[in-house]
């Protein structure tokens, strides 16, 4: 992921139309927040968060509520890692370009991985995460055919 990063980076530095402000991590902007315009400014984020998390669960380990939030936090983030696309495909009006097999796959496995803890009586944290998954592949295949040979108007 890194080294697509940096090729998206130096890609966008060559585009003719990249706006020349320079944006870095240190600026602190909410606004310009993963939209840097040096890879290193990306490997720092990457680092302080690293630190910080690695330090809070080291100091924290013993304490049950700040494992469970670290946890559950995990959870949520994985559970919506296809929001992205779901959005992209909705403003755009259009899946052009989508691999409907690899949605597919991804219902298949999230479905199958939701059934799972529902046999093995997971906490109810995997239950919801899973359904999330399950729920946000299932529109995305609904766009999949809703979309298919049209553009929306915009």
């Amino acid at each position: 992921m890194l080294v697509m990063l940096e090729l998206c980076i130096r890609l966008k530095k060559e585009h003719p139309l990249t706006s020349t402000t320079r944006r870095s991590f240190e600026d602190l902007d909410v606004n310009y927040f993963w939209r840097w315009s040096s890879y290193s400014d990306y490997i720092k984020c990457l680092v302080t968060m690293t630190t910080v998390i690695a330090a809070l669960t080291y100091l924290l380990v013993d304490n049950s509520s700040y494992i469970e939030l670290i946890g559950t936090l995990s959870l949520c983030t994985e559970s919506t890692l296809a929001l992205p696309q779901l959005l992209q495909n909705y403003s755009t009006g259009t899946t052009q370009g989508m691999s409907v097999k690899m949605v597919m796959l991804w219902f298949l496995g999230d479905s199958f991985k939701t059934l799972y803890f529902v046999v093995r009586d997971a906490p109810l944290q995997f239950l919801m995460c899973g359904s999330i998954q399950t729920l946000v592949d299932i529109l995305i295949l609904y766009q999949v055919v809703s979309y298919k040979g049209k553009e929306r108007e915009k």
